[in-house]
């Protein structure tokens, strides 16, 4: 098996949910070694999250593949002492506590980097780690509203709607795994760790690009547009015999190509549509006309019509139809793990590629908390004794 581009690299992992697990799980798939931390017993809030097989949480499973797990208690003075001893032989130290929390145990950032100087640590909390809002917990959903990103979504005069996905999350796991690569890349130069701090709340308002030009424009934000641009047209989702179809025209030659492809040849000298802002300002009218045309068709007939001619075009797929797809194989954007206790079962794959090495997801995750808390601690060269006694006290827990 061909090494990942991040082997060698040692990551202690604390997080819990999605964001900060999310990427720990891309930086296990890119080959780094990582040690997920639970605490005994009930270990991640999200294994409590469904679907299950055989009482395990395959929605755990899913962002904590390829991770080995010991389970501490956090709060024993010898638990404390285990987590030091593992920050000095480790890379990165990741977590998304509220912030403060590791620093109220007395094992936060500044005590590791006495252990630990050359360190890099990230974090993702809701808020950041300062200002008025950084005591709150956080959920997706809440960054999602408080950054605007929800009352952006859906039609204009409607109710706003969340997005469909945990996009915030995914997000800033995302812009941690981004940069801890830079932080990594800063200590080759300079031998020296850095804290990387990501706030879930900036990374959702990262994300609003348009409405921001458009305020720095007019001193307004731009309404919400529904499944149309509010700056191009046609540029949208328009239906067609049996669902819909997106069509992306952001250039003035394509509108006469795209009129010609649907014959509609007498809408290229319309002075309703001549130009882009026209079509803007005349969207209602403009997406009628167009539809005359595109209610004819099957979405896969207006995609493969238009993509032709060179005219962006996507048929609006289920997530099965995606599955189906032969693009979808062909990148092998699913995948199948093996999971103990388990069987097989179906993955996002991480979608990052390199021309020599591998992105392997398919090492299963820790089935139970505390599942290689032995094998860790052997690794630190703990001997039998003091792992026994580790476990009589409490302090770690061993699955199984």
């Amino acid at each position: 098996m061909k090494k990942g581009p991040l082997t060698g690299i040692k990551v202690l992992d604390f997080s819990q949910v999605l964001s900060a697990p999310f990427c720990g799980m891309m930086l296990a798939d890119l080959g780094a070694e990582v040690i997920k931390i639970e605490r005994p017993g009930s270990g991640d809030i999200s294994r409590e999250y469904g679907p299950y097989v055989n009482n395990i949480s395959l929605y755990y499973c899913q962002y904590n593949r390829g991770k080995k797990g010991i389970a501490i208690d956090m709060r024993t003075e010898e638990g404390k002492r285990v987590i030091l001893d593992l920050v000095a032989n480790v890379d990165i130290v990741i977590e998304n506590f509220k912030a403060g929390t590791l620093e109220k145990l007395g094992i936060g950032y500044d005590k590791m980097l006495e252990v630990n100087p050359t360190l890099v640590y990230g974090s993702i909390s809701g808020f950041g780690t300062y200002g008025p809002l950084s005591h709150l917990p956080c959920m997706d959903i809440i960054a999602a509203a408080r950054s605007g990103l929800v009352a952006q979504t859906g039609q204009a005069g409607d109710a706003p709607i969340k997005p469909g996905f945990s996009l915030c999350d995914t997000w800033a796991g995302l812009q941690l795994l981004r940069g801890l690569s830079m932080a990594l890349l800063h200590r080759q130069k300079n031998g020296k760790g850095l804290r990387v701090d990501i706030a879930m709340l900036d990374c959702a308002f990262y994300m609003c690009e348009s409405p921001v030009i458009e305020h720095s424009l007019t001193g307004k934000f731009t309404e919400r547009s529904g499944n149309h641009h509010a700056w191009y047209a046609p540029y949208g989702e328009f239906a067609a015999n049996d669902g819909n179809v997106v069509i992306a025209v952001t250039k003035h030659d394509e509108w006469a190509t795209l009129c010609h492809a649907l014959g509609l040849e007498a809408l290229v000298t319309d002075e309703r549509f001549c130009n882009n802002d026209l079509r803007v300002q005349n969207k209602d009218v403009l997406i009628a006309e167009l539809e005359k045309a595109t209610r004819t068709m099957g979405r896969y007939e207006l995609e493969k019509k238009l993509s032709q001619v060179g005219i962006p075009s996507a048929a609006v797929q289920s997530l099965q139809e995606f599955d189906n797809n032969p693009q979808t194989k062909a990148l092998n954007v699913i995948t199948k793990i093996d999971q103990l206790g388990v069987g097989e079962y179906t993955v996002t794959n991480t979608p990052i590629l390199f021309s020599k090495t591998p992105v392997n997801p398919n090492a299963s995750a820790a089935s139970s908390p505390g599942a290689n808390s032995r094998e860790i601690l052997e690794s630190l060269g703990y001997c039998s004794e003091k792992i026994d006694q580790l476990l009589a006290d409490g302090a770690i827990h061993q699955a199984g």
